[in-house]
C-alpha cells in the first residue's frame, strides 16, 4: 500500500528509544545545566538576601541554617514578604525572561545533537544552537497563541465549574465539577503545547522551512493524521521525565546542607532535576523528529 508522498514514513517504538537515546548525551546535557544556572541564580540572590536580612544578626543562626525546615522558611517569607516583594518579583521576572531568552538556544541544541550523526563537541553544539535560535525564536513566540487559546477555555471551564457549584446540592458534586474542570484545563495546555513541539520538531525536519505558523499548521495537520503515535510519544516522554525530577527533587529535601560533603551532595542532587527536565525536552524533541522525517 502506497503513503502519501508529502505524510513521514512512520517510525517503530525501537527508532523513537534510539532517538529518546540520542538526547543522552552529557555535553548536551551540562549546557543544560550550566545555562539555566544563570536564570536559577537571578532568582536565587533576592531570597539569600531575604533570608540573610532575616537571620545573620541571629544567634541562633548557626542551629537555623542546620535545622531550616520549610515551616520555618515559610514563617520567615511570610514575615519579609512586604518587605522583600518588589525584588522578589523583579528576580523571578528576570529569571523567567532569561529562561526564556535560553529556551530556543537550548532547543537548537537538542536538534543539532539529534540530527547529527555522530557526537557533537560542546563548541559545535552550541553554534548549531546559535544557527537554529531565529527560527526557533519565532516558535517561541508563536507557542503563545496556541498556549492562550488554550488558557482561555481552561478559564471557560472554571467559570462553568464555578457555576455548577453554586447550584450544586452535594460539597460532592461541586468537587466533582472543580475536577473536571482542573483535567480540562490540564489536557488543553498539553494539547496546546504538543502542537508547538511538533512544529519544532517539523522545523528541525526541514531545515529549509523559515515560517513557525507553517511549521505549525503542518505539525497539528500531523497531530490530527497520527494522534496516538505523536500525542503518545509527547505524554510518555513527559510523564516520565517530570516523575523522575520530582522523584529527585523529594531526594534533594531529605539531604541536608552540612558539611562540605552535604553541601556537595545538596548542590549535585539540585542539578539533577533540571538535567533531568533537559533530557526530557531533548528527548521528546528527538523522538517528535523521528515521527515526523
Amino acid at each position: 500500500m502506497s503513503t502519501h508522498p508529502g505524510a513521514p514514513r512512520p517510525a517503530g517504538a525501537r527508532t523513537v528509544l534510539r532517538a529518546t537515546r540520542a538526547a543522552l548525551q552529557w555535553r548536551l546535557l551540562l549546557w543544560w545545566a550550566v545555562l539555566l544556572l544563570l536564570p536559577t541564580v537571578v532568582a536565587t540572590l533576592p531570597v539569600w538576601q531575604m533570608l540573610s536580612a532575616s537571620l545573620d544578626h541571629s544567634v541562633y543562626a548557626a542551629r537555623l541554617a542546620e535545622r531550616l525546615d520549610m515551616i520555618a522558611f515559610a514563617d520567615i517569607v511570610g514575615a519579609a514578604r512586604e518587605r522583600h516583594a518588589p525584588a522578589l518579583g523583579l528576580g523571578g521576572g528576570v529569571a523567567l525572561a532569561l529562561t526564556l531568552l535560553l529556551s530556543p538556544l537550548l532547543a537548537g541544541m537538542a536538534i543539532a545533537a539529534c540530527r547529527a550523526p555522530q557526537r557533537l563537541g560542546s563548541g559545535a553544539l552550541l553554534a548549531a544552537g546559535a544557527q537554529e535560535y531565529p527560527r526557533l525564536a519565532r516558535m517561541l513566540a508563536w507557542s503563545l497563541v496556541p498556549l492562550g487559546v488554550a488558557g482561555l477555555l481552561g478559564a471557560g471551564a472554571w467559570r462553568l465549574a464555578g457555576q455548577a457549584a453554586g447550584t450544586a446540592l452535594l460539597e460532592a458534586d461541586a468537587e466533582r465539577a472543580a475536577h473536571l474542570a482542573l483535567l480540562a484545563t490540564t489536557v488543553l495546555l498539553l494539547l496546546a503545547h504538543a502542537t508547538v513541539d511538533v512544529g519544532r520538531a517539523v522545523l528541525a525536519a526541514d531545515r529549509r522551512r523559515t515560517s513557525a505558523v507553517a511549521a505549525w499548521w503542518r505539525g497539528c495537520a500531523l497531530l490530527l493524521q497520527r494522534p496516538l503515535a505523536l500525542f503518545g510519544t509527547y505524554l510518555a516522554v513527559t510523564a516520565i521525565g517530570v516523575a523522575v525530577a520530582a522523584l529527585l527533587a523529594l531526594a534533594r529535601t531529605r539531604v541536608p546542607a552540612l558539611g562540605t560533603a552535604g553541601t556537595i551532595g545538596a548542590v549535585v542532587l539540585a542539578q539533577l532535576p533540571v538535567i533531568v527536565l533537559g533530557w526530557m525536552r531533548s528527548a521528546r524533541l528527538c523522538a517528535l523528529l523521528a515521527l515526523v522525517r
